[in-house]
C-alpha cells in the first residue's frame, strides 16, 4: 500500500508531545506487546489477492488486510469514530511512487487472536478516494509497526497466520530456505538479501504484492539480470502496475518473464516467475505462498520457507487485466499477442458488460463480482466502448 515513509512534522500546539519535539522519537520506541498463549492462530481469507483477517482496535473489531509491505494504516471513517489523537503527519510514497500525506495517530490497543499489541503508531488515510477502496477496504490494513519481538507464520493453503514468541514455540516444520531477515527500523518492514548472478540487493518481503518476484526495473534491465531470463518466457505490454494509496499508476510497458538462479540469501526457491516495478526496491510477494509456507522469525532475524504439503494450482496469465477506473470498468492492462489482444481489446476500452452481465449502476455488488467471481483467463463477451462506438469482442479463456 505504502511504501518509503518520508520525514514527519508535528502539530506544535500537540499536547501529547509536550515533552518531545520529533515524532522520529515516538515512531522508534518499540510496540509492546502482551500474550496469553505462546502461540495466537488468527485465520484470514484471500480475496481479491489480499489477506483479510479480524483485528481489535481499542476494543472494536474491524477486517482488515493484512500487508507486510505497508505500515499500518486505519481508515479515516475509523479513526473517527475512534477519537483517534492526530500527532502528526507525515509524506510518504505510495508502492507506485505517488506523493500521499497522512495523519499520524497512535493505537492504544490492537489486537490479534491472543495477542495485543499496545502504542502502535498508525497513520490515517480515507480510503473512498480509490476507485474500489470503500468496497474492499473496512478498517484498513496491518502493517509491519508490530511484527518486531514475534514470529510470524503465514500458511496461505491453511488461510492462517501464528504469532509466537519465538519461533521455537511454533510447530516444526521442514525447511528449505533460511535466509537473513533485516529491520532497519520504523516501520519495521522485512528485508531480504537476494541475488541473481552477480548481482546482491535486498527486497522487500510484502504479502500486499501477489506475484513471486517483483524487480526494480533498474535491476531487471541490467545485462547480469538478463543473462538469467529464461529463455523464450519473456512476455510484454502496456498498461498499469496497479492501484494503491495515491490511486493507480500511470500506464507504461509492463514485462513478466521466469528467472533461474534467483537465490534469497544463499539459496534458490527454484524457478520464479517475476515482473517488474518502476519504483524500489525489488519485491518478494504473496506467490512465493503457492509453494511455500513463509515464517518471518524476528527474534532470530531469519526468514524461512517450509513446502505445502500441496502446491496451489499453476497461476494462468490471461494476457489482460480490468479495473474499476474512473466511472466504470477499463482494460488497465494488455500483453502483445495474448488472445486478448488478438481478439481486439485494446487498453483503455470502457467494458460495460461481460457474458450480457452490465457492469455499473451496482455499486460494491460490481466490485466484489469483477474482483471476486470473475477470473480474466474465464475471457468471455466483453461489451466495449470505445471512441463513441459499441462493439462486443469475444475473448477466448486461457486454460
Amino acid at each position: 500500500m505504502l511504501t518509503g515513509v518520508l520525514a514527519a512534522t508535528l502539530p506544535s500546539t500537540s499536547p501529547a508531545f509536550a515533552r518531545q519535539d520529533d515524532l522520529q522519537a515516538l515512531l522508534s520506541a518499540p510496540v509492546g506487546v502482551e500474550r496469553t498463549a505462546p502461540v495466537s492462530s488468527v485465520p484470514f481469507q484471500t480475496r481479491v489477492r489480499k489477506f483479510y483477517l479480524d483485528a481489535s482496535v481499542n476494543g472494536e473489531t474491524h477486517e482488515f488486510i493484512f500487508d507486510t509491505g505497508s505500515p499500518t494504516i486505519v481508515s479515516r471513517q475509523l479513526a473517527d469514530a475512534l477519537g483517534l489523537e492526530i500527532v502528526g503527519r507525515n509524506t510518504g510514497r505510495d508502492a507506485n511512487g505517488t506523493p500521499v500525506t497522512m495523519d499520524f495517530a497512535i493505537i492504544d490497543r490492537l489486537t490479534l487472536g491472543d495477542v495485543t499489541f499496545t502504542r502502535v503508531p498508525v497513520l490515517i488515510h480515507d480510503f473512498s478516494g480509490l476507485a474500489t477502496g470503500a468496497c474492499l477496504i473496512d478498517g484498513g490494513v496491518i502493517g509491519s509497526e508490530i511484527l518486531p519481538g514475534s514470529a510470524w507464520r503465514i500458511d496461505a493453503a491453511a488461510g492462517r497466520l501464528e504469532i509466537a514468541e519465538s519461533a521455537a514455540a511454533l510447530a516444526p516444520l521442514e525447511t528449505v530456505l533460511s535466509a537473513p531477515l533485516h529491520d532497519f527500523g520504523y516501520p519495521h518492514a522485512p528485508v531480504l538479501d537476494y541475488a541473481l548472478g552477480e548481482i546482491a540487493d535486498k527486497a522487500l518481503f510484502d504479502t500486499g504484492s501477489e506475484e513471486e518476484v517483483v524487480l526494480f526495473h533498474q535491476v531487471a534491465d541490467s545485462r547480469p539480470a538478463r543473462a538469467h531470463i529464461v529463455r523464450g518466457s519473456v512476455v510484454t505490454g502496456q498498461g498499469s502496475e496497479g492501484e494503491s494509496a495515491g490511486g493507480r499508476s500511470e500506464n507504461r510497458e509492463l514485462v513478466r518473464f521466469s528467472l533461474e538462479d534467483f537465490r534469497i540469501g544463499e539459496t534458490s526457491p527454484g524457478p520464479v516467475r517475476a515482473t517488474t516495478r518502476t519504483v524500489p526496491p525489488s519485491l518478494v510477494g504473496a506467490g512465493m505462498m503457492d509453494r511455500f509456507i513463509v515464517t518471518l522469525d524476528y527474534p532470530g532475524a531469519a526468514f524461512t520457507l517450509s513446502p505445502r504439503d500441496a502446491p496451489a494450482p499453476e497461476r494462468v496469465e490471461p494476457g489482460f487485466a480490468l479495473a474499476f477506473a474512473g466511472e466504470g470498468v477499463e482494460v488497465v492492462q494488455l500483453f502483445e499477442g495474448s488472445p486478448a489482444d488478438e481478439a481486439g481489446l485494446r487498453l483503455g476500452d470502457r467494458v460495460t458488460a461481460i457474458d450480457g452481465r452490465a457492469l455499473g449502476g451496482h455499486g460494491c455488488e460490481d466490485v466484489h463480482w469483477l474482483m471476486g467471481e470473475y477470473s480474466e483467463a474465464d475471457g468471455g463477451a466483453l461489451t466495449v466502448e470505445r471512441a463513441g462506438e459499441t462493439m462486443v469482442i469475444e475473448v477466448p479463456p486461457v486454460r
